[in-house]
């Protein structure tokens, strides 16, 4: 089989994970009085304990990455040595920028937006997906879609890109968007790159630095606990018209409810490989979804949808979240029904947001409690957790860290079901080794063949 998926890395935001790692190990080795910070996860600063005691916070010159911390490290040893050599602060911090920072060049103050704007992209292309860590392409839509909607939005906002930055007009860009907003702090983020790349970046970075770029302004998270979505499945069901009106949404329902026992993203079930015919790669084969004997229920994502798009973190494998038979037998999710979508134009924006689109547009028409489909994936993350599937595990499925999985997706919680969690997870069946301990502990004879019978089934042993 030629489309072939890489597990380990590929799909998953274990990449962030390993340069924390990295940041970790690097710091043991730092000089005393010079530690390293993060900076909204993107830039490393230098936190300076000055023979005075006075401590100072300084850019390091370096990005958040595995290279860039290992420069920082050799910059911190040069910083050390200067704080033994030099008697006045002025010449340490004259010393700081033109050593450290590099300041120490003719500077092209003719330099223009558009020649910034263009030195940005060209960076952006030359860049890896920081989830997948496969080259940007101006081929995949998703890649052009994330340049106009991250850098473009913000470039536009410049009205003539031939003369040279005004710290006044990048300012009033910024406050375009209102502070404390996700756009503004995008915005931020990009303003600090073209600060980064302008004449003069100390002046523009630390006017920059004055305004704070967080978000603290965030939108409701909407949730769904499982009676209201099996609620609303029906009824979408029963309220069909016509077998034609019946197919179309049993088609999208099966998306939602992929989304709710596989914890998905709504597109990534267009990326599934297995539905209909099994997946083999390395000698091992995965059977079909739709194979009644598949009792793992194991589906592969592979890195593109059916229609042209890349998925989030990449190809992985997923298993279930929900252990309940009759759930997944009420869901037919062994029926797999996906939804026929045609892209309507070339436009990257269209083929990247379009299938979704069309499944929130259905369920605003379809009356559905919530509006925001990853409502369906994290009712997923909390079904597994009530069902007792481990958090490394669900996380693995989901396709991100155990670290997003504890922080971002327990933000959004339903009350019913977060009761259901703390009323059913402690009831939840003793493993195979505990419940044989406990029943030979109360004298029953388990080598009998009905005793092993009844393990068999309920633990699904072989033979």
């Amino acid at each position: 089989m030629s489309d072939k998926i890489k597990l380990g890395g590929d799909g998953t935001y274990e990449g962030f994970e390993a340069i924390l790692e990295t940041l970790k190990n690097v710091s043991k080795r730092l000089p005393k009085g010079v530690r390293l910070k993060r900076e909204r996860d993107r830039y490393l600063n230098f936190q300076i304990t000055l023979p005075s005691g006075k401590r100072k916070v300084k850019p390091s010159g370096c990005e958040f990455t595995d290279l860039g911390i290992y420069q920082a490290l050799d910059k911190a040893w040069k910083i050390r040595n200067a704080l033994d050599t030099f008697q006045t602060e002025s010449h340490l911090w004259e010393w700081y920028d033109k050593e450290i920072l590099g300041n120490n060049n003719i500077v092209d103050d003719l330099i223009t937006y558009r020649e910034i704007f263009e030195k940005i992209e060209q960076s952006y292309w030359d860049s890896r997906n920081r989830n997948t860590r496969r080259t940007r392409g101006k081929s995949i839509p998703n890649d052009v879609v994330t340049l106009n909607n991250y850098y473009g939005l913000v470039f536009k906002k410049f009205s003539n890109w031939d003369k040279q930055p005004e710290w006044d007009e990048i300012k009033s860009v910024l406050f375009s968007w209102e502070q404390g907003t996700k756009l503004f702090k995008d915005a931020y983020s990009v303003i600090k790159r073209i600060c980064r790349l302008c004449p003069n970046p100390d002046k523009f970075l630390g006017l920059l630095a004055e305004i704070d770029g967080r978000q603290t302004i965030f939108k409701e998270r909407q949730s769904i606990s499982l009676k209201q979505f099996l609620d609303w499945h029906q009824q979408t069901l029963d309220n069909a018209t016509t077998d034609k009106h019946l197919e179309v949404r049993q088609s999208w329902l099966w998306v939602c409810s992929m989304c709710v026992v596989y914890g998905l993203r709504p597109s990534e079930a267009a990326a599934i490989t297995n539905l209909t015919k099994p997946y083999s790669q390395d000698g091992i084969t995965i059977p079909a979804l739709n194979d009644r004997s598949n009792k793992s229920l194991l589906i592969v994502l592979l890195d593109k949808t059916y229609f042209g798009t890349t998925i989030k973190t990449g190809g992985r494998i997923c298993r279930p979240l929900v252990n309940d038979k009759a759930l997944i037998e009420r869901l037919q999710i062994q029926v797999p029904r996906m939804p026929e979508y045609t892209p309507r134009s070339n436009n990257p924006k269209t083929i990247t947001n379009g299938f979704s689109k069309n499944m929130r547009d259905r369920l605003k028409y379809w009356n559905c409690p919530v509006t925001q489909m990853y409502a369906f994936r994290h009712l997923g993350n909390q079904l597994g957790e009530q069902y007792g599937i481990p958090q490394e595990i669900r996380a693995r499925s989901l396709g991100h860290s155990t670290t997003i999985n504890d922080s971002i997706y327990k933000q959004r919680t339903n009350f019913q079901t977060s009761i259901d969690i703390l009323t059913e997870h402690a009831k939840q069946p003793l493993d195979y080794g505990m419940a044989t301990n406990r029943l030979e502990a109360l004298g029953f004879d388990l080598s009998i063949p009905s005793a092993r019978a009844i393990f068999r089934v309920i633990y699904q042993l072989d033979d």
